[in-house]
């Protein structure tokens, strides 16, 4: 599972928001790469703005995923203070039989 998170001044929201609805077009959603748990969340923080994306990416399509992210990410680096991060996390039955366990039915 991958979340996604993003920072960005809520000055610069509307311009976010524009450039998010290009990456929609450029990059449609692709269910055969990812399942979108989370499309996109978004808050307000102390700093500004903040949003996440959740996905379980498809067996064998990480690469393919991670490609097509840094492509979309790339397209927000000209807004000022706009910022990303990337996290890999294990389901708890991906992650309980490295320690001899099972995740209960």
């Amino acid at each position: 599972m991958i979340v996604t998170t993003t920072w960005f001044p809520a000055g610069k929201s509307s311009e976010v928001g524009k450039i998010y609805l290009e990456v929609l077009k450029q990059f449609p959603p692709d269910k055969t790469i990812a399942k979108a748990i989370v499309r996109v969340g978004v808050r307000t923080t102390k700093d500004g703005m903040k949003s996440f994306s959740i996905y379980e990416i498809k067996e064998g399509k990480l690469k393919e995923f991670m490609d097509n992210y840094y492509k979309q990410i790339l397209m927000f680096s000209e807004i000022e203070g706009y910022s990303s991060e990337m996290e890999f996390y294990m389901s708890g039955a991906e992650a309980l039989p490295l320690i001899g366990l099972e995740m209960p039915e």
